[in-house]
């Protein structure tokens, strides 16, 4: 396959005000990054020009671009920006352009009968706005940014393509397809076809057998053991053959492994079959939790800090909080070309959904939209809740530090013992306050809005009708 050269300086970036024809939105534009394609073109002086570049030519401009990229040494002729930058930013260019494709091969294949588009996907995986210069630590586990001022400091955001990168191997594959199946595979946009859509991407058997340790904490001890055999056996035999990729149905030889080592356990499955519908229906179960997708974030072995006392400040915090990133985002929709008529329709839709329990399809056809993508799209709520979140952060963190005695007299912060502090703050509003927020977000059809985060949402509404 032959790949065009500009693909490694021309970015594309999420934009909902870019048209590829009269009345069809792509969701993205390209941007061409001067400083990448100059770069880039006294790197490769042939390859350099625009033109297609055959597989060898493309894998050989890879190779270069990752040495330079994990490598970190610095390039004199470069002046202050050091190579592995630049290189990264290139390879980040050429990542964006495999993330477009999935998510328009996916929107292809299952939009038009599940009543999503190109568009509910791209925020999700295209994120990378080509403005920060970001790396990977020696391990390649760590994302790092180089500031204005020369500093390589940890990001505090997760780039996905910079992790596409990370986990990328160039000895036993391609860097296009590797970077469109991390993109099928994402699990944020997983979650929202199913939540949003009942559009499952994995097997059962992918779940399974994927299925982490924390997950396995809501099955009861049979089910668990019953993934735990699985495991034991199934991933065996994958890591034996080699085998990468899509997960098939158990054979029959595994399935009988399986039963004698639950037999020995006490559990029995009569038949192959019959364990095979036991399997499955632990996946679809699993499949259906609406789960945090990661483990939550634990204190680490620092003394205890009481935040109890929080309770009476984060009520107020989550309120404001909720009425800035509300007010905000009504703004932006009234000020935006394309959504400004489905203004009126935001705080109705939030209405519907916290004092009634609406799905976000309900909600579509009793405002009369187009479907529920356009519902998911005016609403954003992830964005809102992650927004809400920091917000409600910001105002804790004061009260939290002058509570603990952290400010010095001279203004400075113990560095040490304010990570230790914006940890327990972290662990505390999760599991007070947004863990149940997100699930109940998630949870698509028969949710029930009883949360704490809840109830300040309809306070809200509330006092915003009255107003």
């Amino acid at each position: 396959m032959e790949v065009p050269s500009y693909k490694y300086w021309t970015l594309r970036r999420i934009d909902f005000v870019s048209y590829d024809a009269p009345n069809f939105q792509k969701g993205y534009q390209d941007q061409v990054l001067p400083l990448a394609r100059q770069q880039f073109q006294a790197w490769f002086p042939y390859e350099g020009e625009p033109q297609e570049l055959s597989s060898q030519q493309d894998r050989k401009i890879q190779a270069i671009l990752l040495s330079h990229f994990l490598n970190q040494h610095c390039d004199p002729s470069l002046s202050s920006i050091p190579a592995w930058a630049i290189a990264g930013l290139c390879l980040r260019c050429y990542v964006s352009h495999a993330i477009v494709q999935a998510c328009q091969k996916l929107a292809q294949q299952f939009g038009e009968r599940y009543g999503f588009s190109t568009l509910d996907l791209l925020p999700l995986v295209l994120t990378d706005d080509g403005k920060t210069w970001v790396g990977l630590d020696s391990n390649r586990q760590t994302q790092i940014i180089l500031d204005n001022q020369g500093t390589v400091q940890p990001s505090v955001y997760s780039y996905f393509s910079v992790e596409i990168l990370g986990s990328f191997n160039q000895t036993k594959g391609d860097l296009w397809k590797w970077a469109y199946l991390l993109t099928r595979r994402h699990r944020e946009l997983n979650r929202m076809l199913w939540v949003e859509f009942r559009l499952s991407l994995t097997t059962p058997w992918a779940r399974l057998n994927e299925i982490k340790h924390y997950q396995t904490e809501t099955l009861s001890p049979d089910d668990q053991s019953l993934v735990e055999v699985f495991h034991g056996v199934y991933r065996r035999d994958r890591r034996l053959s080699g085998a990468r990729g899509k997960c098939p149905e158990p054979s029959e030889a595994q399935l009988l492994e399986m039963r004698d080592y639950l037999a020995k356990r006490g559990i029995q499955c009569h038949s192959p079959p019959e364990l095979l519908d036991r399997l499955k229906t632990i996946a679809q179960f699993l499949q259906e939790q609406v789960v945090n997708p990661t483990p939550t974030l634990q204190p680490s072995n620092s003394p205890a800090i009481e935040l109890e006392f929080l309770d009476e400040y984060r009520s107020r915090a989550i309120m404001e909080a909720i009425e800035r990133v509300l007010s905000q985002r009504l703004h932006q929709l009234q000020k935006n070309t394309w959504y400004a008529d489905y203004a009126v329709n935001f705080l109705p839709s939030l209405r519907l959904i916290y004092f009634e329990n609406k799905s976000q399809g309900e909600v579509a056809r009793e405002l009369n939209m187009n479907n529920q993508s356009q519902v998911s799209r005016i609403l954003k709520f992830k964005q809102m809740l992650n927004q809400i979140r920091e917000q409600v952060m910001e105002q804790l963190i004061q009260v939290l530090l002058n509570k603990a005695g952290l400010n010095s007299p001279d203004g400075v912060i113990d560095t040490n013992a304010f990570d230790s502090l914006i940890q327990h703050l972290t662990h505390y509003l999760d599991e007070t306050v947004f863990l149940d927020a997100a699930r109940e977000i998630q949870a698509g059809q028969c949710r029930k809005m009883t949360s704490l985060f809840a109830e300040k949402m309809r306070d809200y509404l509330n006092y915003e009708s009255n107003h």
